[in-house]
């Protein structure tokens, strides 16, 4: 069994929860291409504040996000997109608090791949008219004013997301999304499992960052120091490296 497979069913429990309660939960399979106006960009967008149709997240309201992988892909529904509570153009809102779940699974992932994954899964949110900034699983959306006019969706964004993570990573042979969009509390209990996984992902790396040699201090993980959730550990490394240097050659 791999680490994050108990927290699969954590989240199928949670869905199961917020049916009971009475929320809006809509459930899409998707094998589509991507349209051409939802191709992903080169670069982050940038959207400002007057652009902005719908925030995300973000600091008015709740937010988090998060990312399981497995190698058991009995566990995630491929092509799977879905949404609890309102889609952007069924909303009159210009803030809602935002639950985003990413799930992947293939025989072949390991731990190894994981910062791989996570940089794939952020190259796959750069499209066109949403932009997304996350900083330690607090996530802070944009959807631009023109998006919106021209359909934007969190279904459309949901399937061209997993369109790109299949383009983008041959390991993984199936993947799926949960967008929340409900209520703050709903989110908030997201955020309770998203706490505890990023705390094996924060052990993970650490674990990877100790097995490198006393010579050398190397992260591949493609994500900007700035942005990472990780930014505390690798500065710990990086002082325990220079710590050895320094030991080794008053020696």
């Amino acid at each position: 069994m791999a680490l994050f497979d108990p927290y699969f069913a954590l989240i199928r429990d949670y869905e199961d929860d917020l049916r009971i309660k009475g929320r809006n939960v809509r459930v899409w399979s998707t094998d589509q291409p991507c349209r051409a106006h939802d191709a992903t960009q080169t670069k982050p967008t940038l959207i400002l504040k007057e652009d902005t149709a719908v925030e995300l997240g973000g600091p008015a309201t709740a937010g988090t996000t998060f990312l399981l992988w497995t190698d058991d892909v009995s566990l995630a529904s491929d092509g799977r997109v879905t949404l609890i509570g309102p889609d952007i153009p069924e909303t009159a809102e210009d803030v809602l608090p935002f639950g985003h779940v990413t799930l992947v699974a293939g025989p072949s992932l390991t731990h190894d791949l994981q910062p791989r994954l996570e940089r794939d899964l952020r190259d796959a949110e750069a499209i066109t008219g949403y932009a997304v900034r996350s900083t330690g699983g607090r996530i802070w959306a944009r959807v631009s004013r023109e998006a919106r006019d021209q359909g934007f969706s969190l279904r459309r964004l949901g399937s061209t997301i997993l369109n790109q993570l299949h383009r983008r990573q041959a390991a993984v042979t199936a993947a799926e999304i949960v967008f929340v969009t409900s209520f703050v509390e709903d989110v908030q209990n997201l955020e309770r499992i998203g706490a505890q996984v990023r705390k094996l992902t924060h052990d993970l790396r650490r674990e990877r960052l100790k097995q490198v040699s006393d010579d050398v201090y190397e992260c591949r993980s493609g994500v900007s120091c700035d942005v990472c959730a990780d930014n505390e550990v690798c500065t710990d490394i990086k002082q325990i490296v220079a710590i050895r240097k320094s030991g080794a050659g008053r020696g």
